[in-house]
């Protein structure tokens, strides 16, 4: 037996030099691995974004008709208050009806991604909070819909 030095010995028959690198199919493999997981990640990512966005839609337009019955409620400025929802935005008014050239509207841009269905228009009375018609609102992303409900004593469900 040789006692020159420390000899490293191949494992499993492969020569320690031969093991340098990796591969080119290796390095493909790998990358389209990577290539599926990042586009799985882009497709529910973007699909998380819009239910996020569509959420969001409703919420603002419950946050808008939930605004007109408590300014009814309380009586601010003596009048009923309203809301009109229109394509490119709700329109927060104060009256009877809609009256485009009143100053006093406020008007909310809505998402142009989003239809409405529906009601177009909704006035609830002053101290009651009762609204003039019953009837849904129904929103739209081309995947999702939902529908706000609202009755005659101007309650709003979703």
């Amino acid at each position: 037996m040789k006692n020159s030095g420390f000899t490293p010995t191949p494992k499993f028959g492969v020569s320690l030099q031969s093991k340098r690198g990796f591969t080119l199919v290796e390095i493909v493999v790998v990358m389209g691995l990577f290539a599926v997981l990042a586009g799985f990640g882009l497709f529910l990512s973007i699909d998380f974004y819009r239910s996020y966005a569509f959420r969001a839609e409703r919420d603002m337009l419950i946050s808008v008709l939930q605004k007109a019955r408590s300014q009814a409620l309380n009586n601010i400025r003596e009048s009923p208050h309203g809301v009109r929802v229109e394509e490119d935005s709700y329109i927060l008014f104060q009256g009877g009806s809609y009256d485009p050239t009143d100053p006093a509207n406020q008007a909310i841009a809505a998402a142009p991604s989003i239809s409405h269905t529906g009601l177009s228009e909704v006035v609830f009375t002053q101290l009651s909070g009762g609204a003039n018609a019953s009837g849904t609102i129904d929103i739209t992303d081309g995947l999702r819909t939902v529908s706000i409900s609202i009755n005659n004593a101007g309650r709003i469900s979703w």
